[in-house]
């Protein structure tokens, strides 16, 4: 070499191919250096630069069970912290022929996570809500309520939120009507109640009393009805 000669250096490959079975790689570092061994940009060397990575052959992968993974999902919040997954399953791995078999197969090797945290852009300020309540009654209408807070995005109160985006701190739920406890004693105690319903003689106690399951289902499916014919008869 002549007086401040350039030259490329290159360390020993890597001993380990990156992949246990199949096809890898093998790397090493390459650098420009003069006789004074001092290191310099890449591009001042003459010459081809050598290679970094070279393939390698750990052999086929047969008989192996081993985690597939997919590839990450969007992540579950548009601002913020949120989470994002994937699927993760076991195979066993024959020659490049895969097969998906039972987790429990591949519980001699680390599983891959399935979930990790995410963050796109801060959310800034904005409504925040708990869940609701449990409803104050379980019929005929009640309500239920939630906390509502204006928010920033270190979780801080504010004051700075729309008013008109305001959340609903109350509404209403369980409208469905009552369902009437059964009396066990009221049943039919007469052969042909469909008849008595018919000819309206439920307004007579002694109808009432041997058809009470009857006459009681035909006031319930028509109060109107059984109201208009029958007491004001």
């Amino acid at each position: 070499m002549g007086a401040c000669a350039r030259s490329w250096f290159t360390s020993l490959w890597s001993q380990r191919c990156s992949a246990d079975c199949g096809g890898g790689n093998r790397t090493r570092a390459t650098v420009c250096l003069t006789d004074h061994v001092t290191d310099l940009p890449l591009g001042s060397c003459e010459g081809e630069r050598p290679p970094e990575v070279t393939s390698c052959d750990s052999g086929p992968c047969q008989n192996r069970f081993e985690w597939y993974t997919g590839p990450w999902g969007q992540c579950s919040s548009e601002c913020g912290n949120g989470t994002q997954t994937r699927s993760v399953v076991c195979i066993f791995n024959n020659n490049s022929v895969m097969e998906v078999m039972d987790n429990s197969k591949c519980s001699g090797v680390s599983q891959p996570i399935t979930a990790q945290p995410c963050r796109l852009k801060p959310c800034g300020i904005q409504w925040y809500v708990t869940d609701w309540s449990t409803c104050s009654r379980s019929c005929n209408g009640g309500y239920r309520v939630r906390e509502v807070r204006c928010l920033t995005d270190n979780i801080a109160p504010s004051e700075q939120c729309d008013p008109s985006l305001t959340p609903e701190s109350r509404e209403e739920c369980n409208k469905q009507p009552c369902k009437a406890e059964i009396d066990p004693s009221c049943s039919d105690q007469y052969h042909n109640c469909v008849v008595v319903v018919q000819a309206r003689l439920c307004i007579y106690p002694y109808y009432r009393s041997v058809c009470c399951d009857s006459c009681s289902s035909a006031q319930k499916s028509y109060p109107k009805l059984f109201q208009e014919n029958y007491i004001h008869r």
